[in-house]
């Protein structure tokens, strides 16, 4: 499958973290929201980028990896849609617009792009499966091909 996606990854405790050559960031207790897309196939695809995100063990290789790999910071859920258009920049702009919330630090996983960053947060105020929703209704606004909703890690 190919498609634009987006990860929630909840962050249990404070801390401070090196995003690669991009720097350091802080980053609060919360839930941050990363957008990215996977238009390849085998390792490039859709339900690999998911299933890579989503272990907390790997090879740091794409910004979004230092942030996963923590401990105490925990993929809890995702939202993607199935298509072979580049939607990621549209879709964490519209994130970013409408959960007011800012980019982490300029550039994390948008080294390929002009926007601000594709990382986003903390939200603070929505629970796991309100923020999925909204996340549900974003996408919903922005393209109305075939939307997919991963239910949040029960733990």
């Amino acid at each position: 499958m190919k498609g634009t996606y987006t990860i929630v990854v909840e962050c249990r405790s404070k801390s401070s973290c090196r995003f690669g050559k991009l720097g350091r960031a802080r980053l609060g207790e919360g839930q941050y929201v990363y957008t990215g897309s996977a238009l390849g196939r085998g390792n490039a695809s859709l339900e690999r980028r998911l299933e890579r995100h989503a272990r907390p063990s790997k090879r740091r290789w794409w910004h979004i990896d230092y942030l996963t790999s923590r401990p105490g910071c925990y993929v809890t859920g995702a939202v993607y849609l199935i298509s072979g258009k580049r939607l990621e920049c549209k879709i964490s702009r519209a994130i970013t617009e409408s959960l007011n919330l800012s980019p982490v630090l300029p550039r994390i996983g948008a080294s390929d792009c002009n926007c601000d960053g594709h990382l986003i947060g903390p939200e603070l105020h929505l629970s796991s499966l309100q923020l999925l929703s909204q996340l549900r209704k974003i996408y919903r606004r922005v393209d109305s091909g075939r939307l997919i909703v991963v239910a949040p890690r029960l733990d």
